[in-house]
């Protein structure tokens, strides 16, 4: 493994309001990629490709700058020194990474001007969206998540990225950075077989490989909405939510999302009650933001449930110690023999034997229609 011993340093520049705190607390609960970084006490790290060699890989650490401007402070542990343009190249993959660009200055003056999410921005005014590392990384994932379970496709792109991404060691720990274009065009459905279990999903991952990586990434990250949609569209293997979720979740673009899906109508009225507005209303108030307005007023209100559960706990910790109600054998444990608690199937931070297990019976599940996303 390939220790990275040079470091260079420079600052990169974050459209304001921004606060790291906020993208920090984003990336810890980011579920498809919280194995891939390194999150500390006011800093998360992850590996990059190399700029110039996709073979190889650089180390970014991302902190407060200490000059008050908004942005990062941001470290790169490398094997061999830096051009000039290489470090321009890996600070603007980790701008994009963090959403630093973003200028949502127009949707914070409509939710200021919204009684209902007003209140979220106590919380998230300096939230800006946190993607996938690149969009190979996001490709993969939302197809791998067609008909299967989020836990199962993040397990499934944890394992693709440690066996085909380069891992290299900086600053005593491991990580390894996800494989690009270069790399995943050249494998073949047999290829891809061993890392996602399931030929039907292997032949599916490759044919939307090869497609995404055919388009102009250009067109997807610039060109006009409707033209960057359906060029993702033209894709076999590509649906409406795979499109939308590419455009919003890897590319940045909130200009649309599908209200009126399941988890966008629970967030609506998690927000606005009982009488919500329809999806036609939410788009016509906040046009071109829509997608800020989704992304913030879901990850505000985990946040906030968080903060009341911990509440809850912290009160429930003061009060009077419970007894616990004993067994009809006289003991004080309330799991009788051979029923405790099972271990979950998955945890972000360690999949574990019981999810390989898992994985291998939730590949014999039928597959669903391709095209849909």
């Amino acid at each position: 493994m390939t220790e990275l011993g040079i470091i260079t340093k420079t600052v990169l520049a974050a459209t304001a309001p921004f606060d790291l705190e906020c993208s920090l607390r984003a990336i810890a609960g980011f579920q498809p990629c919280i194995r891939d970084v390194g999150l500390g006490e006011g800093t998360v790290s992850r590996a990059f490709t190399h700029p110039t060699d996709p073979s190889s890989a650089v180390v970014t650490q991302i902190t407060e700058r200490d000059d008050g401007e908004p942005g990062v402070a941001l470290t790169v542990f490398s094997a061999a020194p830096l051009t000039g343009p290489e470090l321009d190249a890996v600070g603007a993959r980790v701008t994009a990474w963090l959403g630093l660009d973003d200028d949502r200055a127009g949707f914070l003056r409509v939710a200021e001007s919204d009684e209902h999410v007003r209140p979220l921005l106590a919380v998230a005014a300096g939230l800006h969206q946190v993607r996938f590392s690149s969009l190979a990384e996001g490709v993969v994932y939302f197809t791998l998540v067609q008909n299967s379970a989020q836990w199962h496709a993040s397990l499934r792109k944890r394992r693709l990225t440690v066996h085909l991404g380069t891992t290299v060691s900086a600053a005593g720990a491991d990580y390894t950075a996800f494989p690009d274009f270069s790399l995943l065009t050249r494998l073949s459905p047999a290829h891809l077989l061993p890392h996602v279990g399931a030929a039907f999903k292997a032949a599916r991952l490759a044919e939307v490989i090869g497609g995404v990586a055919a388009l102009d990434e250009e067109l997807l990250h610039t060109g006009p909405y409707d033209e960057a949609r359906a060029a993702l569209l033209s894709v076999r293997g590509i649906g409406s939510y795979t499109a939308h979720a590419l455009l919003l979740r890897v590319l940045g673009r909130p200009d649309a999302v599908p209200l009126e899906m399941e988890q966008f109508v629970n967030t609506t009225t998690a927000v606005y009650g009982d009488a919500p507005p329809s999806p036609a209303e939410l788009r016509e108030r906040y046009g071109p933001w829509i997608g800020w307005w989704a992304y913030t007023c879901r990850t505000a209100l985990t946040w906030l449930e968080q903060e009341k559960k911990a509440r809850e706990k912290a009160g429930r910790s003061r009060g009077p110690a419970a007894r616990r109600p004993r067994t009809p054998t006289g003991g004080n444990r309330p799991w009788a023999a051979g029923r405790g608690r099972q271990p979950a199937l998955w945890s972000p931070s360690d999949p574990g034997r019981v999810a390989e297990g898992a994985i291998l019976a939730a590949d014999g599940a039928a597959p669903g229609p391709v095209g849909e996303g």
